[in-house]
């Protein structure tokens, strides 16, 4: 070939290597985006992937809270500690449950623990802490959500009266609010009605039967009516009144000699409680178990908490100053006279829970400071003539009849108070343990169950 043509041939070659050594450069320029489109996907997909995981672990976490919330409520509604509980293991006042492995899409599995305190009820405030872990079938790392919700005792008297099947208030009759406590300190020297003022917030719950209020009776708070109640004239409550409400309001579980550290079976009731020489149970409380005798005659001395699980109730009780009692019963309430039930406390320093379905007559002459609670029984709260009778505290009955004249006055102190009795459990507290100080000490809280 002569040079006049290899010069035109050499231009060629030469632009043909620079066209495939560019198309090679294009071509790596585009697999290395096409590699890093992949990996910057592939990241997205896993950071989506994690999140999904992430939302899901606080929903089982969550299913976690609920199931030991519906064990709460089983015991709400009255059935037995051991039997809601039976599928968990307990330790002291502690239970705990790990639920069986859920699939939770794309071959990942989830797991739930939960650790509750106080499941039997021996804690004013329980806890339960939820804790989730999803692990991806990818093997990267797990996905963990903890949760925690405080749970409060909801006080068994927080209305003036409850009645699951009628209340009639007869004639004349006022129902109002005070507070015997507006500091709100525990062990305050509580005040006699009207404390700082009479005010309006007697609310009254009426489920089923007839809300009966007598000619001139006037409640001052609202009135809730279930659903087919009929309601007295608005005239009659200075309130709201609700005609759909629903509620349960069940009997507390009774203490036993079993459920608490400390106790005393008693043959009667003596004149004097507690007895000299016996000790309190780990809650400061004195209990004791005449269970074929009824407490009368009996005087509680002064700044002490007695707990009494008996036969019935009668006249001739005396509370000193500072003092509680508590009484547990299975028979009916029957007091009258002058000298009933002399309570020098607050209403709060007397609370009567009875099994009973028997009409109940509590009677008294003067002003009588008592809860009562009586889900299957009639109460009647008789006094003396002429409106000279005053009622201080709550009621909760099946039914409940009032003398005419009557003044009942509602405590609001016992919305608060850590002495009253609870029926159930409200949620007071929910926290994401996520990366708190709180989360670093689970293991230590919770014996090695949760991590």
């Amino acid at each position: 070939m002569s040079s006049a043509a290899s010069g035109p041939f050499r231009r060629l070659c030469r632009r043909r290597g620079s066209l495939l050594l560019s198309s090679m450069l294009i071509s790596i320029s585009m697999g290395a985006g096409l590699v890093g489109y992949l990996q910057v996907s592939r990241n997205a997909l896993k950071s989506a992937q994690r999140a999904y995981y992430l939302n899901d672990a606080a929903a089982l976490a969550e299913a976690g809270l609920e199931e030991a919330a519906y064990c709460f409520r089983q015991i709400e509604l009255g059935t037995a500690v051991n039997t809601v509980w039976n599928a968990w293991s307990m330790v002291g006042s502690n239970a705990t449950i790990t639920l069986p492995q859920f699939s939770r899409g794309q071959g990942a599995i989830g797991r739930v623990k939960i650790f509750v305190s106080g499941y039997n009820g021996s804690v004013q405030i329980p806890y339960v802490i939820s804790q989730a872990t999803v692990t991806p079938l990818d093997g990267s790392p797990p996905i963990t959500k903890t949760l925690k919700i405080g749970l409060r005792k909801r006080g068994a008297y927080n209305a003036a009266m409850v009645a699951s099947n009628g209340i009639d208030l007869g004639s004349s009759t006022v129902v109002d609010s005070f507070n015997s406590n507006p500091s709100g300190i525990s062990g305050s020297t509580p005040l006699a009605y009207p404390g700082n003022g009479v005010a309006s917030a007697a609310n009254v719950i009426v489920l089923g039967g007839d809300a009966d209020f007598g000619s001139s009776s006037q409640l001052k708070g609202s009135l809730m009516l279930a659903s087919g109640v009929a309601s007295p004239p608005s005239s009659q409550v200075t309130g709201t009144i609700v005609t759909n409400y629903a509620g349960t309001f069940p009997l507390p579980s009774f203490p036993s000699l079993a459920s608490i550290n400390r106790g005393y079976l008693l043959f009667t009731v003596p004149s004097t409680l507690p007895r000299s020489g016996d000790s309190p149970a780990s809650d400061g409380r004195f209990y004791y178990f005449p269970l074929l005798d009824s407490i009368d005659n009996t005087t509680i001395t002064a700044n002490k908490n007695v707990t009494v699980v008996c036969a019935g109730v009668r006249s001739g009780i005396t509370i000193q100053p500072g003092a509680s009692l508590i009484v547990y019963t299975f028979g009916t309430i029957n007091t009258s006279g002058d000298n009933a039930i002399v309570n020098n406390s607050w209403a709060g320093g007397l609370q009567i829970f009875t099994s009973t379905s028997s009409r109940c007559d509590v009677g008294h002459n003067g002003t009588l400071l008592a809860c009562i609670y009586a889900p299957n029984a009639e109460v009647r709260l008789n006094g003396g003539s002429g409106g000279s009778s005053h009622f201080v505290g709550a009621v909760m009955a099946k039914s409940i009849t009032t003398q005419s004249n009557l003044s009942f006055h509602y405590d609001e102190a016992l919305l608060n108070s850590s002495l009253v009795v609870g029926i159930g459990y409200t949620l007071s507290t929910w926290y994401d343990l996520q990366g708190t100080a709180e989360a670093a000490g689970l293991s230590a809280l919770t014996g090695g169950f949760l991590l």
